[in-house]
C-alpha cells in the first residue's frame, strides 16, 4: 500500500499543478475537518500531499466525503461531532470544511465522444480514463476552499433538535454548496450550437417578429426565418472548451511577456457572490485587451467564462471565429427599426443568462478615447433588468470592473482620433501587426472588481420603486440598444423601464470609478501635465507622488488601490515606455507625450476635480469661508457629477466639501487666516488647481455661447464649444485634444437641459436663465488671461 501511494504520489507531482482559492481557510487543526465532494481516492491523496508540502500533517480521517453513496456515512461522522460539541466549553467549536476539486474548469458539450475523458463525475470513467484526465487538464487542477460550516452555529440555528435531523441538515447543505460552487466554476453544460438557435426560432415572441417582418417587407415567412437563422448564426457564440484550454496557458505565458505584473483587486468578493447569483460582468472599455485580460483573469480564479457581447465590426475572418470560440456574442452598433433583429438578439441572450452561464457587456459601448467614463448605453442593461424582472428566481448581480493600463497599445490611434483622425477598421491583419509591440513591455494592467449590485436591491432602492412585467416583445424604442435617450424633463406619473435602467446604470458607473485602481501612469501624467514647462528632476517628481498618493487615500472617495513602489523606477519604466523624456537629471514631456498621458491623467478626474475646485475656489472667491464654498461648489456639482459620475447626492454633497476641506487643512494645503481660508501653495495644490480649472473653462464657454438671449442648434453649440476650446488648448502649456471631445460637451449641455437651464425646442437650444451674474462670478474666479482668450475667440477680427 505504502509503495502505491508513493507511485499516486509521484503521478500527481508530475500531472498536476494546482491553484488554490480560498487558501486561508485551508488551516488543519484539532477541531477542524474537511469535506471534498466525491469519493476520488485522488482528492484525498491530493489534498493531503498539498498539506504535507506546506509543513501540515492531514489524518486521513479527518477527510469527509459528500458523494451521494456516502451520505449515511457522512450523515453519522457529522452526527457524532454534534455529539462531541456537548464535551467541548462554550468558546470551542468543530468546523467543517467544504472543498472543491476540479481537474480542467470548463463546461463539457452535452453531447461529446470525449465527455469520459472532461467527465465531471470520474467514477463515470474507468482507470485509464482517470489517468487521461490527469494527462489533459491536470495543469488546470483549481482546488477551491470555502468558508467553514460552523457546527456550533447550526446547532444553534436548529436548537432543541436530535443531533441526527442536525446532521441530516448539514448534509443538504453541503450538496447544495458542491452543486452551486460547481456551477459559478464551470457553468452549465454547453447546448450544440445549432440546438440553441433552434430553440430561439421556437420562441413565442421570436415567432412573432418574424410574422410582423414577412408581413411588413411583403416576404414569406419562409424567407424570414431563413433571415432570422442567418443572423443567429452571426450573433451566437460558438464555445470551445478546447480553444480556451490552449489560450489560457499561452496568454500567462503571454502577459508575462507584455505586462511587469497584472493586479487584480477585489476578486473574493465575485467569488463570494458566484454561488448565489446569475453574475453580469460591466467592465469600463479602454482597449481591445479588456475582454481577452477579463476573461483570462476569471478563470484563473475558478469563476466561469462568461460570454461576452462584442461589436461585429472585431467579426472579421479568422479574428472573428477565434473570439466566437471564446465566448463572442456579436452585434451591430444599432438596433434601429430592426424589429426581427433586436428580437433575436433579445432573446439570445435572454437564453443564455437564463441557462446560467454569466455575461459581460461593456456599459459604455465603445472604447474611451479620453480615459474618463462615457456616458451609459443602457440597451443590454434594460435587457438584462427586463430579464430578471420576468424571471427573479435566480438572483442577478452586477459587476463594475476598472481595467486599466501603464500604457495603452491603441494610445497612438486614439491621440490620432481626438484630433479628428479616421478610426482605423478591424482586422486579423491588423491583429498581426498589433502583436509586434508586445515585444516591449507596457508596465503594469489592473483589475479591479467594485462592490456587486444586488439587482433586486437596487431595484427596491431606486427612487422609482416598481415592479414590472415585461413580458411583451421588445418594442421600438427599446430596439435602438446603443442610443442614449433624451433626458426626461419631467418624470412620468408612471415609471418605466428605462427610468429603472438609467438610475442603474448610473450605480454601475459610480461602482466602476469607486473601484478604481490608481496605477503609476496615471499619477505621474497628473502631475507632469499640471506643470508642462517644469522640468522636474527624479527626487521632486517622487515627493510630489507620494504626495498626492496619500491624499488620493484620505478623501471621501478612495480609490480601491493605488499603485506601489519606488516613484524612481517608475521614472526609468516610463522613459523606456518612451512616455517621459530626459535632459541629464531632468524629466519633462515633449508635445506628443504630454497628448499620450492626458489619457492616464483624465482616469482619476473623478478623485481629483473635487479637491481641486475646493482650491481654487478658495484661492481665488473674495471671501472664501468654510460656509460659503460648499454652496458654491453645488451649484455646479450636478453637471460635474452627470459628466465624472460621482457618488453623492443632495445633503452629501456638503458633507463631501467638508471633509476634503478637513483632508487639504490636516495636510497644510489650507491654513485659516481669522476665519476665511487660505491656500498654501504647493506644488500639489498648484497641480490640483492646474487640472481642475480648464473644467470651468469648458462650462464657460458653453454658458458664453448663449448669453444674451442667443440660441444655437445642437450641432452648432457643440462645434463652436469645440472650436474655441480647441483654441485654448494651446494656452494650457499642452495641446490636450480631449477637452473639445464632443461626448463630454454632449453630457454637460444635457445635464443643463434636463434641470431646465437650458431649454431646447426645434433643435434650438437656448438659456432659459439669467446667466449674466453667472457668468460675473466665473470672471472672477477662472484665470483672466484664459477668459481673455475666450473673449478673443468669440469676436474674431
Amino acid at each position: 500500500m505504502r509503495g502505491l501511494n508513493r507511485i499516486s504520489r509521484l503521478i500527481l507531482r508530475l500531472l498536476v499543478r494546482p491553484t488554490i482559492q480560498g487558501r486561508q481557510h485551508l488551516k488543519p487543526s484539532h477541531n477542524t475537518l474537511f469535506v471534498i465532494e466525491t469519493a476520488r481516492y485522488t482528492d484525498r491523496l491530493l489534498l493531503i500531499e498539498h498539506l504535507r508540502l506546506q509543513g501540515n500533517t492531514l489524518p486521513e480521517q479527518k477527510i469527509l466525503c459528500a458523494a451521494h453513496n456516502q451520505n449515511e456515512d457522512l450523515r453519522n461522522r457529522i452526527e457524532a461531532q454534534i455529539d462531541k460539541l456537548g464535551f467541548l466549553d462554550a468558546d470551542n467549536d468543530i468546523n467543517i470544511v467544504p472543498i472543491s476539486i476540479y481537474y480542467g474548469r470548463l463546461p463539457q458539450r452535452e453531447t461529446s465522444c470525449l465527455n469520459l475523458l472532461y467527465a465531471k463525475i470520474w467514477s463515470k470513467a474507468g482507470p485509464f480514463g482517470r489517468f487521461m484526465q490527469l494527462l489533459l487538464n491536470g495543469r488546470q487542477t483549481l482546488i477551491q476552499v470555502d468558508a467553514p460550516l460552523s457546527l456550533r452555529h447550526l446547532k444553534k440555528d436548529s436548537s432543541h433538535q436530535p443531533a441526527g435531523v442536525i446532521a441530516h441538515k448539514a448534509v443538504r447543505v453541503f450538496h447544495n454548496h458542491f452543486y452551486r460552487r460547481r456551477q459559478a466554476i464551470m457553468g452549465p453544460d454547453l447546448s450544440h450550437r445549432r440546438t440553441l438557435i433552434k430553440l430561439i426560432l421556437q420562441d413565442a415572441h421570436v415567432k412573432e417578429a418574424i410574422n410582423l417582418t414577412a408581413t411588413k417587407n411583403s416576404h414569406s415567412t419562409e424567407q424570414v426565418l431563413a433571415e432570422a437563422n442567418t443572423l443567429l448564426e452571426e450573433i451566437a457564440a460558438d464555445f470551445s472548451p478546447t480553444t480556451v484550454r490552449i489560450l489560457a496557458p499561452l496568454l500567462s505565458f503571454f502577459w508575462k511577456k507584455a505586462y511587469k505584473s497584472v493586479h487584480i483587486v477585489g476578486i473574493e468578493r465575485v467569488q463570494n457572490c458566484a454561488p448565489d447569483h446569475h453574475l453580469v460582468y460591466l467592465p469600463c472599455h479602454r482597449s481591445h485587451i479588456d475582454y481577452v485580460m477579463l476573461s483570462w483573469s476569471l478563470y484563473q480564479h475558478g469563476l466561469m467564462i462568461p460570454h461576452i457581447a462584442a461589436g461585429d465590426n472585431l467579426n472579421v475572418p479568422i479574428l472573428g471565429s477565434i473570439l466566437k470560440r471564446g465566448g463572442a456574442i456579436f452585434m451591430r452598433r444599432s438596433f434601429k427599426n430592426d424589429l426581427l433583429y433586436a428580437q433575436l438578439f433579445k432573446s439570445y441572450l435572454f437564453f443564455m443568462a437564463n441557462r446560467g452561464h454569466s455575461l459581460e457587456y461593456f456599459i459604455e459601448g465603445g472604447r474611451s478615447r479620453t480615459g474618463r467614463l462615457l456616458p451609459a448605453k443602457t440597451g443590454l442593461l434594460s435587457m438584462t433588468l427586463e430579464n430578471h424582472l420576468q424571471h427573479p428566481e435566480k438572483p442577478v448581480a452586477l459587476i463594475p470592473v476598472w481595467i486599466s493600463y501603464d500604457k495603452l497599445i491603441e494610445s497612438k490611434s486614439y491621440q490620432q482620433e481626438l484630433s479628428g483622425g479616421l478610426k482605423r477598421k478591424e482586422s486579423f491583419l491588423g491583429l498581426l501587426k498589433t502583436l509586434k509591440q508586445f515585444r516591449h513591455r507596457f508596465g503594469d494592467a489592473a483589475l479591479s472588481f467594485g462592490e456587486p449590485i444586488l439587482l433586486k436591491t437596487a431595484l427596491q432602492e431606486t427612487p422609482y420603486n416598481i415592479s414590472l412585467h415585461a413580458s411583451q416583445p421588445i418594442s421600438k424604442d427599446m430596439s435602438d440598444n446603443l442610443s442614449e435617450k433624451e433626458p426626461q424633463q419631467e418624470i412620468a406619473a408612471k415609471p418605466t423601464l428605462h427610468d429603472m435602467t438609467q438610475h442603474i446604470s448610473q450605480q454601475v458607473l459610480q461602482g466602476i470609478n469607486q473601484s478604481a485602481y490608481v496605477n503609476q501612469t496615471a499619477l505621474l501624467a497628473t502631475l507632469m501635465l499640471a506643470n508642462p514647462k517644469q522640468i522636474f528632476n527624479t527626487t521632486e517628481l517622487a515627493n510630489q507622488t507620494k504626495d498626492l498618493a496619500s491624499l488620493l487615500k484620505a478623501l471621501p472617495n478612495p480609490p480601491a488601490a493605488i499603485a506601489t513602489g519606488a516613484v524612481d523606477e517608475w521614472v526609468t519604466e516610463a522613459l523606456k515606455r518612451k512616455q517621459l523624456s530626459q535632459s541629464g537629471n531632468d524629466i519633462f514631456l515633449s508635445e506628443m507625450q504630454a497628448q499620450e498621458m492626458t489619457f492616464y491623467r483624465n482616469q482619476l478626474h473623478h478623485i481629483t476635480l473635487l479637491p481641486g475646485l475646493y482650491l481654487l475656489l478658495t484661492k481665488r472667491y473674495s471671501r472664501p469661508l468654510p460656509q460659503t464654498l460648499p454652496r458654491l461648489l453645488s451649484t455646479i456639482y450636478p453637471y460635474l457629477k452627470a459628466e465624472l459620475f460621482l457618488p453623492w447626492s443632495g445633503a452629501e454633497v456638503t458633507s463631501a466639501c467638508k471633509q476634503i476641506r478637513l483632508r487639504l487643512e490636516k495636510r497644510g494645503m489650507i491654513t485659516r487666516n481669522g476665519g476665511l481660508m487660505c491656500v498654501t501653495e504647493t506644488p500639489l495644490t498648484i497641480a490640483l488647481m492646474r487640472t481642475a480649472e480648464p473644467i470651468l473653462l469648458r462650462y464657460y464657454i458653453v454658458f458664453r455661447l448663449l448669453s444674451d438671449g442667443t440660441a444655437m442648434s445642437m450641432d452648432d453649440l457643440i462645434s463652436e464649444s469645440q472650436r474655441i476650446a480647441v483654441h485654448l488648448h494651446h494656452h494650457f502649456g499642452f495641446n490636450s485634444p480631449e477637452y473639445s471631445d464632443e461626448r463630454v460637451l454632449t453630457v454637460f449641455i444635457k445635464a443643463l437641459i434636463s434641470r431646465s437651464v437650458f431649454a431646447k425646442q426645434a433643435d434650438q437650444v437656448s438659456c432659459r436663465i439669467e446667466s449674466s451674474a453667472l457668468l460675473k462670478r466665473a470672471r472672477q474666479i477662472l484665470n483672466p488671461h484664459y477668459i481673455s482668450v475666450v473673449e478673443k475667440a468669440l469676436h474674431p477680427r
